[in-house]
């Protein structure tokens, strides 16, 4: 009687372990397969648009260190660049921005070697990186919140016997906190970055036109001006327009994501490369634009 009890209900265990080895191999072919030609094309495009907004973070010391170099007079010629205290803690503010960035480039490149590799190691360090952000990014309680919970995931693969086939149900877990995160850096500098540039944009125009009323009569001095001006404005120009360019970088690698994490679990591993590829390549063509700026 016991072996024919056993063997009523071997055909139902049978099923159901077919469809959970069904289900663990559909998800490794989708995270894993197509790395080669999708996973790792959208995830190395997301680390290099992350690694472009750097220029925008030194720059932002740097611009409010440039604005008050224009209430210096003309012919001061000083050996220094003053550094008030209020750009030291933009320069501070940057920094805690780099570490938000460098947080998530570790993500997606824990995303990368998960899906090749099972492991990863691009966590190590997660935790400091998002102390330094939540201290000084002067992020929203939301964006900090969400840094701490990609921290922890990052920790937790870095330091465990993480398992591959968990991989689509954490891509799941954490795409809002990503999202979020992702928001908050291009609004420090879609926003903020670009306040502190018009306002030195103002003043230099200021300090220019103050030197055309003391000058009038000064006609080389005064070309010699407009021509600088020139260069001066094309320059603001061009870093308003990369700065815009970062911050819709940033919508699109969020929406690459959000897309992997909508389709996790249903996805077939053919019809990947399809989902993530236009991602890739419209951030392959947006980062020189933004870096043409600065280099």
């Amino acid at each position: 009687m016991k072996i024919l009890g056993n063997t009523r209900y071997a055909p139902h265990k049978r099923a159901s372990k077919r469809a959970a080895l069904g289900i663990a191999f559909m998800l490794i072919c989708l995270l894993s397969c197509n790395t080669p030609g999708s996973i790792a094309k959208f995830t190395s495009s997301a680390v290099a648009t992350l690694g472009s907004g750097d220029p925008f973070f030194d720059d932002m010391k740097a611009s409010c260190v440039r604005e008050a170099q224009t209430r210096e007079p003309f012919g001061n010629f000083a050996i220094s660049d003053p550094s008030p205290a209020a750009c030291d803690n933009i320069g501070k503010q940057a920094e805690g921005l780099k570490a938000a960035s460098k947080l998530l480039s570790s993500y997606f490149t824990a995303l990368n070697d998960l899906a090749s590799f099972g492991n990863t190691k691009a966590g190590d360090g997660a935790k400091d990186l998002a102390t330094k952000a939540s201290g000084q990014a002067k992020l929203s309680a939301a964006s900090q919140k969400a840094l701490a919970s990609i921290a922890d995931f990052l920790t937790g693969v870095a330091t465990s016997a993480y398992q591959q086939k968990k991989l689509a149900d954490s891509v799941v877990k954490v795409h809002g906190d990503i999202k979020a995160a992702l928001d908050g850096l291009g609004e420090a500098v879609g926003v903020a970055y670009l306040h502190q540039l018009q306002d030195e944009e103002e003043k230099t125009a200021s300090r220019y036109r103050e030197f055309l009323l003391a000058h009038q009569g000064a006609t080389d001095a005064i070309l010699a001006l407009d021509s600088r001006w020139e260069s001066d404005r094309a320059s603001f120009a061009a870093k308003q327009k990369a700065a815009q360019s970062y911050q819709a970088a940033l919508d699109t690698v969020s929406k690459g994501n959000e897309d992997l994490a909508a389709h996790a679990r249903n996805l077939k591993a053919k019809e990947l490369p399809g989902l993530l590829s236009p991602y890739a390549a419209q951030l392959e063509s947006m980062v020189p634009a933004i870096q043409k700026a600065f280099f």
